[in-house]
């Protein structure tokens, strides 16, 4: 399967992802240390990068598209 690497997300997924990414960092930043930390920054700069970009893997693996009008 190829991905063709097309915006697939609508902006209320986009303000989702990136509140949620914030968040996430934020709360992994806030941490004193250790693998949940890291972990949750991890997943938070995820977030970040699927809104910024209005891109998600997953979601064109599994052939979705929030942005089109149904």
């Amino acid at each position: 399967m190829k991905l063709k690497m097309r915006p697939n997300l609508g902006p209320m997924d986009r303000a989702i992802r990136i509140g949620s990414g914030l968040a996430m960092v934020g709360m992994g930043l806030n941490r004193s240390s250790g693998f949940l930390g890291y972990l949750l920054s991890l997943a938070g700069v995820m977030l970040l990068a699927e809104g910024l970009t209005s891109y998600c893997v997953a979601y064109d693996l599994m052939g979705i598209d929030s942005g089109k009008e149904h």
